[in-house]
């Protein structure tokens, strides 16, 4: 099922759990070698499919965002260095793992404009989940790297702060890897608390978010970082992952809850860097809903970052849509 038949089955409705995302996220395509292939996402379009008719998710494909629109996070040359690149056809960009074709630029706009309407459905005190490629977490106001162009969570936050500027937001980053593009660009900011729980910093790309980088300036003490052994349990991880989030939920007193969901701690996932579970995911799932629910109004939206298992991503992120659907 495709996403125009999935917005036809699940058409828009009020107050629904949103689902947003665009065919042209595919179209970003460098090898089926590269582990971010567009089969990560088509795999999850095959299991929203099987989504009961009953559930309350509405599927949207919102036009993609422009050049001036990403510009509320993204420096104005670094936006055309991209595009010129992928019109020239080069073969990556600015690092060599940042591989890129023709049609790149239009699936990062795409994905831009998914995550401009997930904030505008969250300022309408809603709630959704951005089903995108490439993904964003590591990319920062002028750089690219870690498969990543775009950020999309700033690009929210941003979003919001433009008709809400005294907005507080709580990010949870869930990907194995440091969301290291989020967490510097709200390093000295102390409306934004980032949350993440990654792999050792020592032994992981990208090499960043150690235990003591906590924020600086105003920020100080608004970024928690949580780091794991390699080969860690699903247990050690969903213990780790509760360890002082409520805590950080009362010093930001948090307005939105935006998610990093990354799925590679998967014990399936071909990185194999840990032994996460569907079930381990699914419980922190239901922990910031509660968070979202309790402190948020139900304002919380999620955004696709890594894993690379297309069976785990089929089965997986339409349980996480039901439990983030039901009761809302």
């Amino acid at each position: 099922m495709n996403m125009m038949e999935l917005a036809k089955r699940f058409p828009f409705k009020e107050g629904y759990f949103q689902l947003v995302s665009h065919p042209d996220c595919l179209l970003h395509e460098v090898g089926e070698w590269h582990p971010e292939t567009p089969e990560r996402l088509r795999s999850i379009l095959r299991g929203c499919a099987n989504l009961p008719e009953h559930l309350p998710v509405s599927f949207r494909v919102p036009p993609p965002a422009g050049i001036s629109q990403l510009e509320l996070v993204h420096e104005k040359d670094y936006l055309l260095s991209l595009e010129a690149s992928c019109r020239q056809s080069s073969s990556s960009f600015m690092s060599p793992d940042n591989h890129i074709s023709q049609n790149t630029f239009r699936a990062v706009l795409a994905a831009g404009g998914c995550a401009l309407a997930l904030a505008e459905t969250m300022l309408g005190k809603g709630a959704g989940f951005a089903l995108i490629r490439p993904p964003g977490h590591h990319a920062g106001k002028k750089l690219a790297e870690g498969f990543c162009f775009v950020n999309h969570i700033a690009l929210a936050i941003e979003t919001i702060r433009q008709k809400e500027p005294e907005a507080t937001f709580l990010v949870v980053d869930f990907d194995v890897h440091h969301g290291n593009g989020i967490d510097y660009i709200y390093y000295d900011d102390p409306k934004v608390f980032y949350y993440s729980l990654h792999g050792a910093p020592d032994h992981i790309y990208p090499y960043s978010g150690y235990l003591h980088e906590t924020g600086q300036g105003a920020g100080m003490g608004y970024t928690c970082n949580i780091t794991l052994s390699l080969e860690s349990s699903g247990e050690d991880w969903l213990q780790q992952f509760e360890m002082n989030l409520l805590d950080c939920k009362q010093k930001i007193r948090p307005d939105y809850l935006l998610v990093g969901a990354g799925f590679d701690a998967h014990r399936e996932d071909p990185f194999g860097v840990m032994k996460v579970e569907d079930r381990h995911f699914l419980e922190a799932v239901r922990l910031l809903k509660n968070i979202a629910d309790d402190s948020c109004a139900g304002r919380v939206g999620f955004f696709l970052e890594g894993g690379y298992s297309p069976t785990v991503l089929e089965r997986l992120v339409p349980e996480i849509i039901a439990i983030l659907a039901e009761n809302h």
